[in-house]
């Protein structure tokens, strides 16, 4: 099986962004062996990986089963089912309501497909949003069908993600500039150039949350019937919320005393990159670090990355080899200003004998305080910066909660 994310370019048509698939132990192939596209292609929204992207490739630790997701093909067979299948989930294959999932087959090529059409909300484009699908395909009915009622609520969850990233981005462009009062009254009727999914949807690492996701589509199709069961029990008896937070808890006390340059820099919006083998890992992560930043629901703050790879700009790479996790603060600021936030955060996230869903009562709390301190900042732009810290200091905080509040205020 193979699960693909698809788009109508209105320059190109329906075109395949990427696709995901198994790799086995006997598969011969590499990311370096797969075909690459017959020609440049330069349009950022058919292809947001560029043209000498390798893809990303995961491995899952307990099954000691391989993902990789890529724009290339193994073969022009594999090319031909999944541009078939792109076409069909883009025109003719479509719900009635336009969004949706649906089931056809193509006996002519040998596929089946489960396809999820949805849009999403984009500024630059006709009609103000863009048309996309999620594409599941297996060379037998059989499989798809009985994998239906796992499938089509996982793409249901990742859709809704994507939209709910894409509208965030279309209403803070709208706020700075109305698009739709600017084609209204000059009688606008081109759109702009098709943008790249990372643009859509705001978020620079939006191909390698897919890959994971869609990773995770492909482990669950490779399950028993059995284990596909025991892992919706167990996903329905877990708490989240306790997870992310004892995954937090984790993160701060395996870096120890590197925690105040940690929370500081996380705080200010510094760049954070993740590296890991392990999927459940790296999506814990990224949960428990959007407790730190101003906007839970979007994922700009978090740089998620397959390999650990050096970089020349500041930047936190948390990484995950061996069960351990090593915090590297890449050219990152010192902790150099005293901060009230940070010293707070220490204290309630490496305090002993405290329960998780304590700790996410009092995050909840620092995070309503910053965002108000934020609200504060943002009105008082324009003061003069000396009566600004006094103000401040008179509610208990210091000269480095400062730079934190004015990142914050700029997401108020």
């Amino acid at each position: 099986m193979e699960v693909a994310i698809c788009h109508f370019c209105e320059h190109h048509g329906p075109s395949v962004i990427f696709h995901t698939r198994l790799v086995t132990e006997t598969d011969s192939y590499t990311s370096s062996q797969l075909s690459t596209p017959p020609a440049p292609i330069c349009c950022t929204a058919c292809n947001p990986f560029g043209n000498d992207h390798p893809g990303y490739t995961s491995n899952e630790a307990t099954s000691n089963k391989s993902t990789i997701s890529s724009n290339r093909y193994t073969s022009d067979i594999v090319k031909n089912q999944l541009q078939q299948a792109c076409f069909r989930s883009l025109s003719s294959e479509v719900s009635p309501s336009k969004e949706g999932p649906i089931f056809f087959s193509d006996s002519g090529i040998d596929i089946h497909v489960i396809s999820h059409t949805f849009f999403l909300k984009d500024s630059s484009a006709r009609g103000f949003q863009r048309w996309f699908s999620v594409i599941a395909l297996a060379n037998e009915s059989a499989i798809l069908l009985k994998l239906w009622n796992t499938l089509v609520p996982e793409m249901k969850e990742i859709i809704k993600d994507l939209q709910q990233m894409a509208a965030e981005v279309y209403k803070r462009e709208e706020e700075q500039c109305s698009h739709r009062m600017l084609r209204s009254n000059f009688h606008i009727a081109n759109v702009g150039a098709a943008r790249s999914l990372q643009d859509i949807s705001g978020n620079p690492a939006i191909l390698l949350k897919l890959h994971i996701q869609f990773s995770r589509l492909i482990l669950l199709a490779n399950c028993t019937p059995n284990q596909v069961i025991k892992s919706k029990v167990v996903e329905a008896t877990t708490n989240k919320i306790e997870d992310s937070v004892a995954a937090l808890i984790k993160i701060c006390e395996e870096i120890g005393p590197h925690f105040k340059a940690f929370a500081r820099h996380i705080l200010k919006g510094g760049s954070t990159s993740i590296s890991s083998d392990d999927l459940c890992v790296k999506e814990s992560c990224i949960s428990a670090l959007q407790y730190l930043v101003p906007v839970q629901a979007s994922k700009n703050f978090i740089i998620a990355q397959h390999t650990l790879q050096t970089t020349s700009q500041p930047c936190l790479l948390i990484s995950n080899k061996g069960h351990s996790i090593t915090c590297i603060l890449n050219n990152c600021e010192g902790y150099n200003k005293a901060s009230c936030i940070v010293n707070r955060l220490e204290n309630i996230l490496l305090a002993e004998d405290v329960s998780p869903s304590f700790i996410h009562k009092q995050i909840t709390n620092i995070r309503e305080q910053l965002l108000f301190a934020a609200k504060k900042m943002q009105e008082l732009k324009n003061a003069d910066q000396n009566k600004v810290l006094q103000f401040f200091q008179s509610f208990g905080y210091d000269t480095g909660d400062l730079d934190i509040f004015h990142h914050w205020s700029l997401y108020c």
